[in-house]
């Protein structure tokens, strides 16, 4: 079969692109996809590499990318993927019928899949423009460059957890729970260390990674970087700059009030209702000193959850990296 040659922008890949590509590999030995790219494209190529790297590990990802505008003809594009493919091509592969020119010109065999995109009927530039709308078209490892974080922070059984599994089951999940409880169930009795704290950080940071590729428009988090650095200040009474470096604010934060009844829990520290509200202060502190979006959320649980769904229905109407902030 020989070799094969996929050329595109692929501004994101979708999981048309995805069906594509898989069924390229099954008409070459050896895929090479030409990734095209300019200056003005509203997503980096290095980042659409990555996709496409992570995609589709058995085939090679060239770039071609230019201050210029792309070139629009047959002859030229070859000439361009003979520089980038110096081997022969065989087959050239796509859903466009530009492909019928371009492999002529490469003397190549061409291979036009669903012209008319009708198993996977996805557009990049709408995808691009309305993401939420076609978010089961992303492939996994695409989402989390379109998705919102919205992370729920506040003192002990303020109801945190719950919150965040209320929101996922409604929007779409799952969310990133909480990696300091599980920690701090198998950890060794005694005063916290330092690097623990960075060690909650860790595990919460990889689970967080792993679970945005699962999760919905918006990823809901229980807790995060900047909660553990509070907890810091708490245990050891001082920050942690090395801590504090860590933190990547979401888009924005639910802050739960401490205003809520005690559930008992050994492995929570702070019952007693001035330190919840020490605590509380500190992390609304740290949010204001980060610069971080956030809504108080307060009231009975009905008045919390209609909040809390009211904020997220906000965050819905605009495509990350507009300005949608409660």
């Amino acid at each position: 079969m020989g070799n094969g040659i996929i050329l595109g922008r692929f501004m994101p890949p979708h999981e048309g692109h995805v069906a594509l590509v898989r069924t390229a590999t099954y008409l070459v030995d050896r895929l090479t996809i030409v990734l095209a790219c300019a200056k003005s494209d509203p997503i980096p190529a290095g980042i659409r590499q990555s996709w496409m790297e992570s995609l589709f590990p058995k085939a090679s990802v060239v770039l071609h990318c230019t201050d210029e505008p792309l070139p629009t003809d047959s002859p030229a594009w070859a000439g361009i993927i003979r520089q980038l493919h110096p081997e022969p091509i065989h087959r050239v592969i796509g859903s466009e019928d530009y492909l019928v020119p371009l492999a002529k010109a490469l003397s190549a065999q061409h291979f036009i899949l669903d012209p008319m995109w009708m198993a996977f009927p996805a557009n990049s530039a709408d995808i691009r423009h309305a993401p939420y709308a076609h978010w089961f078209s992303l492939p996994s490892y695409v989402r989390p460059w379109f998705q919102k974080r919205l992370t729920l922070v506040g003192p002990e059984s303020t109801g945190k957890s719950y919150m965040a599994d209320l929101l996922a089951r409604k929007f779409g999940g799952p969310y990133v729970p909480e990696y300091g409880r599980p920690y701090e169930h198998y950890r060794s009795p005694g005063d916290y260390r330092p690097e623990e704290l960075h060690y909650i950080v860790d595990g919460h940071v990889a689970h967080r990674k792993t679970l945005s590729m699962k999760a919905g428009p918006v990823l809901f988090e229980d807790t995060d970087p900047l909660l553990t650095a509070v907890w810091a200040e708490m245990l050891l009474g001082k920050s942690l700059p090395s801590l504090e470096a860590r933190i990547e604010l979401p888009e924005h934060y639910l802050l739960l009030d401490a205003n809520t009844p005690w559930a008992e829990d050994p492995l929570r520290y702070y019952a007693k209702q001035e330190m919840r509200a020490k605590f509380f202060a500190k992390i609304e502190a740290k949010l204001k000193a980060h610069g971080a979006s956030y809504t108080l959320i307060h009231g009975s649980f009905a008045e919390r959850e209609a909040q809390a769904i009211a904020v997220v229905e906000d965050m819905l109407k605009t495509p990350k990296g507009q300005s949608n902030a409660p």
